[in-house]
């Protein structure tokens, strides 16, 4: 399994801020994966389709998916747990506030679709329906999630031997677990597996699913 058990009095939510804030100046200079294209086009031209355009980014990093968007003429806010990844999103002119998963702090039904790549594998499963309660409130109805997210098997804990330090929380779910925690609150439209691979576990794929507030 690619996971261990917890071995530190640290909470998943203090690792990551702690992990991300330390690896902001690298992850900004790395970039973003080729793979990722092909999905946020995808959410570029749905919106398009259905004439909305404000687009909440969780997790964002250091901001280069939400650039993205915004230059593509998209209404785009960004919103990470880290200070040092939030600085980085406004260095590129874009509206970024510090929030986590559990209080994203906007009022209810500003945005029309919520991106969340590569985050939510951070939130425990137990703790899944809450957060993504809170992600349904402040999209507006008929609003989508898009979701992206290694797994294809279950293991949940600290990644002992992640590159980052403090090494991180990740909660890895099966395809079908994923599906089954997303439809307690939303209409899930679609899971696909993506072509990319995983630098943690050559067992892992990405799973991105798209889900609509009814």
């Amino acid at each position: 399994m690619p996971v261990e058990s917890p071995g530190s009095n640290l909470d998943p939510k203090n690792r990551l801020r702690q992990a991300y804030d330390a690896g902001a100046a690298a992850r900004d200079e790395a970039g973003e994966d080729e793979w990722r294209d092909p999905l946020r086009r995808r959410l570029v031209a749905l919106l398009a389709d259905e004439e909305k355009t404000r687009v909440l980014e969780i997790g964002a990093g250091t901001g280069h998916t939400s650039l993205y968007f915004a230059d593509q003429g998209l209404d785009v806010t960004a919103t990470d747990l880290s200070a040092a990844q939030v600085e980085l999103c406004r260095a590129k002119g874009l509206t970024a506030h510090v929030r986590d998963f559990y209080n994203l702090g906007f009022p209810a039904r500003s945005f029309h679709a919520v991106w969340a790549m590569n985050c939510l594998l951070h939130v425990p499963s137990a703790h899944m329906e809450t957060v993504l309660a809170g992600i349904r409130e402040v999209l507006d109805l008929g609003g989508t999630l898009h979701m992206g997210t290694w797994g294809g098997l279950s293991s949940e804990g600290i990644f002992e031997k992640d590159s980052y330090d403090p090494p991180r929380f990740f909660s890895l779910r099966t395809d079908d677990e994923l599906h089954g925690l997303v439809s307690r609150v939303f209409e899930v439209e679609e899971l696909t597996t993506v072509d990319a691979a995983s630098n943690v576990d050559d067992r892992l794929h990405m799973q991105f699913l798209t889900a609509r507030r009814r």
